[in-house]
């Protein structure tokens, strides 16, 4: 067997330490290194450096860069200057555009109003936007303002008003009116009397006083009142069942939904919604600024608001 190199052009077979082929002087191998401490020939030198010049401007090429205002070509100097007071700035941010959403029976949501202005009346006949089946909701019922990627809900005099879902601990005044479930309750925090005689001396025969600091009375559908029930002492719990005051068959009440405590060194009632599935909702006064995720009931519909 005849070993060598054979040339890829022509097929020549050559002897292995051949550098170019025989027959048609094809390469067929870089020229060989000079021993360490020796200087290359003219002709070798020539080949490396040929060799170099064809790979080096492809390893070491810039990178081509522009000029952003004219799309002229930048190098030197001038490229690294560009590079270097270029800076990421901020992102032009869209405006704010709040968001209510209609919460449908099932949980999920409906139809999403865009408040793209600043101001926009929500009833059942006037306004950007109606709801004419819902018989709960006053011709012109509620006003929402933006401002700033701010939004602020006023209640328009309505017969039923707006009611918003608390995050937190509420003070409520004496005949404000809340939502547990589909319990609307009203605050009586006004004191008893002194149970004195009156003018002539007689006493009022009654049933003994209770001793609690204030009382919740229902308010029935189609008006009047319903149950009244007074604090134990100053703290009353609501819920569907072991708590002051049971509503057993109100679906949309948890087993312990809400607290209600008389505070002394004020004076006032604090309501605190107690991890309630459905929430506890207070009848706003005035205008009231409303943050993303808060929930209202406006009526008979039920809103997410969103502001991102």
């Amino acid at each position: 067997m005849d070993l060598g190199l054979v040339c890829p052009v022509c097929g020549q077979l050559n002897l292995i330490i051949a550098l170019t082929c025989n027959r048609c002087s094809t390469t067929l191998a870089p020229a060989p290194l000079p021993p360490r401490g020796r200087p290359a020939t003219a002709a070798a030198a020539g080949t490396i450096t040929a060799h170099a010049a064809q790979v080096a401007p492809q390893a070491s090429r810039p990178e081509q860069r522009f000029d952003p205002k004219t799309g002229a070509g930048l190098a030197g100097t001038e490229q690294a200057k560009v590079a270097r007071t270029m800076f990421f700035g901020a992102l032009q941010q869209q405006p704010v555009v709040p968001r209510l959403v209609v919460i449908k029976g099932e949980g999920g949501d409906g139809a999403t109003y865009h408040l793209t202005g600043t101001t926009h009346v929500m009833g059942r006949f006037t306004g950007e936007i109606t709801f004419r089946e819902d018989p709960f909701l006053s011709p012109e019922h509620a006003r929402f303002t933006a401002q700033q990627a701010r939004l602020f809900v006023q209640d328009i005099d309505s017969e039923n008003g707006v009611f918003l879902r608390i995050r937190k601990p509420m003070i409520l005044e004496h005949r404000d009116l809340f939502l547990v479930g589909e319990q609307l309750l009203r605050l009586d925090s006004m004191p008893f009397s002194d149970g004195g005689p009156d003018a002539q001396g007689t006493y009022f025969y009654g049933s003994p006083r209770p001793d609690g600091t204030f009382r919740l009375v229902q308010c029935l559908a189609g008006g009047g009142e319903g149950r009244k029930i007074s604090a134990q002492a100053s703290l009353m719990t609501i819920g569907r069942e072991g708590n002051h005051l049971d509503f057993p068959q109100d679906r949309f009440i948890s087993g312990h939904h809400a607290r209600l405590e008389y505070m002394p060194n004020t004076g006032q009632v604090l309501l605190t919604d107690t991890g309630s599935r459905n929430g506890t909702f207070i009848r706003i006064r005035g205008a009231h600024e409303l943050f993303h995720g808060d929930y209202l009931f406006v009526g008979q519909q039920l809103l997410r608001v969103e502001i991102a």
